[in-house]
């Protein structure tokens, strides 16, 4: 097997007495869908804020296609790397979070090209067109010159995937991309994230969505209090958890003709 494009080495969290990540150690290969599933608090969300170093680390170590993050190795041991070199390495990641946090001044074209434009310094020709046919694949044709008020908010989280793809990151990581949708929008952002899946796309998805896990994802990973608890392929965690802690967590979010042993 290759060498993973992510991997985590017992990385360690504290917030005050809390300890969010308690040694978590975890792999993503290339083109792999990894699901992050468990209760509130379980640390799934700092987990992505950590590896697109958003948050310090207090233990552990993450490297990105085998380049330590955050941090270079001297004689003298490991030194924390400038924001500008952390920058740099953050720009190799797309990261979308619960809120949309497109620019409320900005055009849906705008929205999506600006970071591959100004950041990446791609030629913005050649990037409004592969915008278009992206906004397109997504299904908002039509909606270029639109601004994000005019949007419904699951069209809002479809512009802002299409802004962190097209950046084209060596992994993408989506922090409950739909927990801040209507349910009736739901379902528009998990199609998108599941042409991601299919197309082969790099990813770590947190999501309390368990159908798109089952469906989605390559390999789910369950966390509870700061740790994981089981991991594999969905089917095999789905229909036979091996621990009390997850068969309780499926039964509270399953119902029952999907079929928990």
């Amino acid at each position: 097997m290759s060498a993973p494009v992510l991997r985590l080495e017992g990385v360690r969290k504290q917030f005050g007495p809390v300890t969010a990540l308690a040694g978590v150690t975890l792999t993503v290969q290339e083109g792999e869908t990894v699901v992050v599933i468990g209760p509130s608090g379980s640390g799934k969300s700092t987990l992505v804020r950590c590896a697109h170093q958003l948050e310090p680390l207090d233990g552990g170590a993450m490297y990105l296609d085998g380049e330590l993050l955050g941090y270079r190795r001297t004689p003298g041991g490991l030194r924390a790397l400038t924001e500008r070199k952390v920058a740099g390495q953050r720009r190799r990641m797309g990261m979308v979070f619960q809120q949309f946090n497109l620019f409320p001044q900005f055009t849906v074209l705008r929205n999506v090209t600006d970071a591959a434009v100004r950041v990446h310094g791609r030629d913005r020709s050649t990037v409004e067109t592969e915008a278009r046919e992206l906004l397109a694949r997504i299904g908002l044709a039509g909606r270029e010159d639109h601004y994000p008020r005019q949007l419904s908010g699951g069209q809002q989280q479809r512009v802002a995937i299409a802004r962190a793809v097209l950046v084209r990151p060596r992994i993408m990581l989506f922090d409950e991309p739909t927990s801040a949708l209507d349910p009736e929008l739901v379902e528009e952002v998990l199609a998108v994230l599941r042409d991601l899946a299919a197309a082969g796309t790099t990813m770590v998805v947190v999501t309390h969505e368990m159908a798109f896990a089952r469906e989605a994802a390559d390999r789910c990973v369950f966390m509870e209090a700061g740790r994981i608890v089981e991991e594999g392929p969905p089917d095999e965690l789905f229909s036979r958890p091996r621990t009390d802690r997850l068969r309780a967590f499926l039964s509270r979010h399953l119902s029952e003709k999907e079929g928990v042993s």
